[in-house]
């Protein structure tokens, strides 16, 4: 990492949940650590492979090529990916799910002085939820009172849309048995399980 002190870390962070049959699912909260200064050219690259129609990538609407396509741009891109793994998730139970991975990836974000962290818009409720559990956190001091979150658009933010990637191709691997996706990131996914 460069020596300047105006060097920064940012991070995109996406939700997904797999396998949920009455309490024996997952809860999947996923980050992209990247410099911000380097993303425009990461941003036009992942427009360029955006599906006709589409307003961002998501892994369950691509067919296997796309997949393939885009799986390899992500993968060579100088970014660092993190997910916190929650299990079992009970669906009825999924805000606590999110508060609790959120938790420790906020932690954990800290931990690699990440500046800003930006989380996909869910609905304006949701969001003040999040924000509050923000605020939660840093009274606690269980993340840096200087590690500032934002809500972000994924259709205007493609960053958002890499931990989209990240986290169906771990939800491939552990809901459905099939790593070949998981495979091509070749180690470079940090993940962190917990338990609820």
């Amino acid at each position: 990492m460069p020596e300047s002190s105006s060097f920064q870390l940012h991070a995109w962070v996406d939700e997904s949940m797999r396998g949920v049959k009455e309490s024996q699912g997952m809860y999947l909260l996923g980050a992209v650590v990247a410099d911000p200064s380097e993303c425009e050219p990461t941003r036009d690259e992942l427009r360029a492979v955006l599906p006709k129609g589409a307003r961002k990538l998501h892994w369950t609407d691509m067919e296997a090529r796309e997949k393939k396509q885009v799986t390899g741009l992500v993968c060579g891109l100088n970014v660092a990916h993190m997910v916190v793994i929650g299990t079992p998730l009970d669906l009825r139970k999924q805000e606590k799910a999110r508060a609790k991975c959120m938790e420790r990836l906020l932690w954990e974000l800290g931990e690699m002085e990440v500046s800003r962290v930006f989380l996909e818009h869910r609905t304006p409720s949701l969001n003040g939820r999040d924000m509050k559990l923000v605020e939660h956190l840093r009274g606690r001091q269980a993340m840096p009172k200087t590690l500032r979150v934002d809500i972000a658009q994924p259709s205007s933010e493609p960053m958002l849309w890499i931990p989209d990637q990240m986290l169906g191709a771990m939800g491939d691997a552990e809901a459905n048995d099939d790593g070949a996706w998981l495979e091509l990131y070749d180690g470079a996914v940090h993940r962190i399980d917990i338990e609820f």
